[in-house]
Formats: structure tokens, sequence, C-alpha cells
């Protein structure tokens, strides 16, 4: 009998120390509706869940999130982002999950040199979280 509660004892235990290692996963930051950055565009296309990269963008002094087209060897949407990231994502290189929707890229200022397969939208975010 008492092996018994010994053995449900070290069971119960084992139970609450496996379900206490959970990883730490950045929940996300939503964005409320903002005023456009891309007001005069006429061309929107809602993204969900697509994963991409923090880069801080030397001709257009901003952070910037750029994302590979899977299935491409050499496309790459640039979202300019409408409004100011988080803090803690102002990293170059950080892996972020976002939505939100593309607008066609205006003229002012113009969109910078970029090799061949890139193009540049606004990006209107509302929601975002490191991976």
């Amino acid at each position: 009998m008492k092996n018994t509660r010994l053995y449900f004892l070290l069971l119960g235990a084992c139970l609450l120390g496996a379900s206490s290692c959970t990883k730490d996963t950045d929940p996300g930051v939503e964005f409320p509706p903002s005023v456009s950055c891309a007001l005069t565009s006429s061309y929107a296309k809602p993204v969900t869940d697509l994963e991409g990269t923090i880069e801080f963008n030397q001709a257009l002094q901003q952070y910037v999130i750029s994302r590979h087209i899977p299935g491409t060897y050499d496309s790459v949407d640039i979202g300019v982002l409408c409004g100011d990231l988080p803090d803690y994502l102002k990293t170059a290189g950080t892996t972020v999950r976002f939505s939100g929707t593309y607008r066609g890229y205006g003229q002012l200022p113009p969109s910078p040199a970029a090799p061949a397969g890139t193009t540049y939208y606004y990006l209107e975010l509302s929601k975002i979280a490191k991976l």
C-alpha cells in the first residue's frame, strides 16, 4: 500500500514538472487601425500570418519587413512600415510573423534601387510577433 502511494506521488510530481516546462512564446502585438500612410494607393492585398525578417533600410532610414516569396529564388516583398515598430523588435535580422495589408508603394519617396524580383509595398500591420 505504501508503495502504491509513493508511485502516485512520484507520478503526480512528474506530471506537474512536465507541465511547467512550456516554451515562452511572444504573444504578439496587436496594432489598432490607423490612418494609412498610403491613402492614395488603390491597391490593397491583405496578408495573414506571414514570416518575414526585420531590416533597417538605409536608403529609406526606417525599418522594413522583408519576405522571401516561397517557391521562387529571387522574389522578395519589402513592406515599408506604416507607423513604428515596438522597441523590442528594432533589431535587424529578427524573424517575425505578421498580418496586415500591403498597399501599393507610391512615388514619395521613390523606392530605392533593388535587385530584380524585389517589390516594395507600404505595410499596415495589424499584428506582429517575434519568432
